[in-house]
C-alpha cells in the first residue's frame, strides 16, 4: 500500500462516514436482480430508474477516468407531523451536494489533476452498492442500507473520480455485516409492499405514493397511519434504528411540521406553501398532494 495515502476528515464536512470501493462494473448479481426489479414494474412510475441503465452499472460511464468511488454518509432525525425524518429541513440533494464540494476543494489539493463529480441520489448510480463495496455497512432486508455503527437514518452521498482506490485508507472492518431475521420490518409495513426480504414493490409503497406517483394517494391519512410525506414504519420496527444528531440544515423545518395539524395543512394557501417550504423537499411532492387539493 502507498504510504502516500489521501486522508479526508469527514466528521469536518459533518459526515458521519466514509469509505471508498474501487470503480468497476457492479456484479452481475446486482445487475440480474435490478433488471429483474423493472422488468416486474416494481418501479411503478419511477421511469427514470429505466433509464441510462449501463451508466448505472459502470461508473466510468458516468465520470470518464474513474479510479475509484467515494461514499459519505450523511444522518437525519426522526419523523414528526406526518413527514419523513429527511424532509425535517432543506432538501437533503443540496445540502449533501455543497458538503461534498467542500470535499472536492481538499481532494484538489492533495492530488493535482483531480477530477471527479459529486451524487446524491439524482443520478444513475446505485448508492447504496457503492456503500456497502465501499465497507460502510450491508443492506437490510427492508432494502435500506444499514451501517453497523450508525444504523438505518442516513443518506449517502457519492464522489465518483479518477484518484486510484488504494490511495486511500481502507475502512475498518464491519463487527456486523448482515441485518439477521427478525423480519420486524416486513410485519410492520402497513400496505405489503414489503412483500418479503429485500423485495419490495414500489407500486404499494406509502413513500412511493405520498411522494414520487404523480397521482394523488388513493387512502386517507388514517389509512395510511397519518404520513403525509413518506412512512417510517418499517425503519421504526427495525433494531437499527439508531438515534442519531442530523445535521442541523436537516432540522429547519421540524418545529413548524410538527405544529401543523390536519386544519394547517387544509388551510395552506399555495402561495404560502412556496414561501414557507421554497428550500424543502417538501416541494417534490407538492402543494396539492400534501394538502389534499
Amino acid at each position: 500500500m502507498s504510504t502516500n495515502l489521501i486522508k479526508i476528515d469527514e466528521r469536518a464536512h459533518g459526515f458521519l462516514d466514509f469509505g471508498v470501493a474501487k470503480a468497476e462494473s457492479v456484479t452481475e448479481s446486482r445487475r440480474r436482480s435490478f433488471e429483474q426489479f423493472l422488468s416486474d414494474g416494481r418501479n411503478a412510475g419511477m421511469d427514470y430508474l429505466a433509464r441510462n441503465v449501463d451508466k448505472r452499472f459502470d461508473p466510468s460511464l458516468l465520470v470518464p477516468g474513474a479510479r475509484s468511488v467515494l461514499c459519505f454518509l450523511a444522518p437525519y432525525g426522526q419523523a414528526s407531523g406526518g413527514v419523513a425524518g429527511f424532509a425535517q429541513g432543506a432538501d437533503y440533494h443540496k445540502v449533501i451536494k455543497d458538503r461534498l464540494f467542500a470535499v472536492m476543494q481538499e481532494l484538489k489539493a492533495q492530488y493535482p489533476g483531480f477530477e471527479g463529480r459529486p451524487f446524491v441520489d439524482s443520478a444513475p448510480v446505485l448508492e447504496r452498492f457503492w456503500a456497502v463495496k465501499a465497507g460502510l455497512g450491508f443492506i437490510g432486508q427492508n432494502n435500506f442500507f444499514i451501517s453497523p455503527q450508525h444504523g438505518l437514518r442516513t443518506l449517502i452521498g457519492v464522489i465518483v473520480c479518477n484518484i486510484p482506490a488504494e490511495r486511500f485508507p481502507p475502512h475498518a472492518p464491519l463487527a456486523v455485516t448482515d441485518c439477521g431475521a427478525c423480519g420486524a420490518c416486513l410485519k410492520a409495513c402497513p400496505s405489503g409492499a414489503l412483500r418479503a426480504p429485500f423485495d419490495l414493490d414500489a407500486r404499494k409503497c406509502i413513500s412511493y405514493l405520498t411522494i414520487e406517483s404523480d397521482d394523488p394517494p388513493q387512502t386517507s391519512l388514517d389509512e395510511r397511519r397519518g404520513w403525509r410525506f413518506g412512512c417510517e414504519e418499517c425503519m421504526r420496527a427495525c433494531p437499527w434504528d439508531l438515534p442519531l444528531a442530523p445535521l442541523p440544515e436537516f432540522e429547519t423545518h421540524r418545529t413548524e411540521l410538527a405544529a401543523m395539524t390536519d386544519e394547517d395543512w387544509a388551510g395552506l394557501s399555495e402561495a404560502e406553501f412556496d414561501e414557507r417550504f421554497a428550500d424543502s423537499g417538501l416541494r417534490r411532492a407538492g402543494y396539492g398532494k400534501l394538502t389534499g387539493r
